[in-house]
């Protein structure tokens, strides 16, 4: 078996494990009550335990996959270097499962980043053992979080959701709760800057629109995607809705991303 298939295997691996974990999480949560959303068509004929399940580990492997596009220029040691991937990603599903939405009940806004962040970490353990770079000395760089590309990705995020609140009138709690919505905007804004300012570190790309893209598009934007359409599996949400808020959030962090410098950043274990 070649070393790519042996990977495939591996990544597979870390989808099922993952998934297993989020599913007994799940498990843990006690069940909510909520009358906004009707359940979905999963949840209506039983089959959601399979669906989650085959999402799950398509959704986590996928995740687990773009970890490769890093690793090689992570410092630290293995489970290190794998534990800060895992926490990249836990920052994101964070932020985004604290939005103000009218179906999210108080208690949600623990256990589901809870349960969320539990799979992910073990997530980043398992990359950082199947995939991370023994040869990578101690941690040493300094991550740097220049103001005006992180003040770049806040503030397009930012526009990017008054245009989808106040153009097409996603659902959200915008007019019920205006000041804490924009408040979230401002602080998701902030956590995801933060996130591509460290991952832009380990990217090395000297064409800064294929940067970006890698950044926005494909680091932030495959995450979100397959984080957004857990949502489907549980509630009968309007795909319409959460495609047009999914695009514009990734298309407004992508065009952020823009300000990134495209200058080759070195790793301090690779000067030696």
């Amino acid at each position: 078996m070649n070393s790519f298939a042996k990977n495939i295997l591996k990544i597979f691996l870390v989808g099922l494990v993952v998934t297993i974990v989020r599913i007994i999480g799940q498990l843990s949560i006690p069940a909510g009550e909520q009358t906004v959303l009707e359940p979905s068509i999963f949840a209506q004929n039983g089959t959601m335990p399979l669906a989650f399940t085959v999402y799950g580990i398509f959704a986590y492997s996928l995740i687990a996959s773009l970890f490769l596009l890093i690793r090689n220029r992570l410092s630290g040691n293995r489970v290190l270097q794998g534990l800060k991937y895992g926490l990249s990603c836990c920052i994101v599903w964070i932020v985004y499962l604290l939005e103000p939405l009218p179906h999210i009940a108080g208690i949600d806004r623990i256990t589901y980043p809870a349960a969320d962040s539990l799979a992910l970490i073990v997530m980043g353990l398992l990359l950082g053992w199947l995939f991370g770079n023994p040869a990578q000395r101690a941690d040493k760089e300094k991550p740097l979080f220049p103001v005006l590309p992180v003040s770049a990705v806040t503030g397009c995020f930012f526009i990017g959701r008054m245009i989808q609140y106040l153009v097409f009138d996603i659902y959200s709690s915008f007019d019920e709760k205006p000041l804490e919505t924009v408040l979230w905007c401002l602080l998701t804004g902030i956590a995801i800057s933060c996130v591509m300012a460290w991952l832009n570190l380990y990217i090395r790309n000297e064409n800064r629109i294929l940067q970006a893209l890698i950044l926005g598009g494909l680091l932030f934007g495959v995450d979100l995607i397959l984080f957004n359409f857990f949502m489907p599996l549980v509630f009968d949400a309007a795909i319409p809705d959460l495609i047009l808020r999914t695009f514009i959030d990734i298309l407004a962090v992508t065009v952020g991303c823009l300000a990134f410098s495209n200058q080759r950043n070195v790793n301090p274990a690779e000067q030696e």
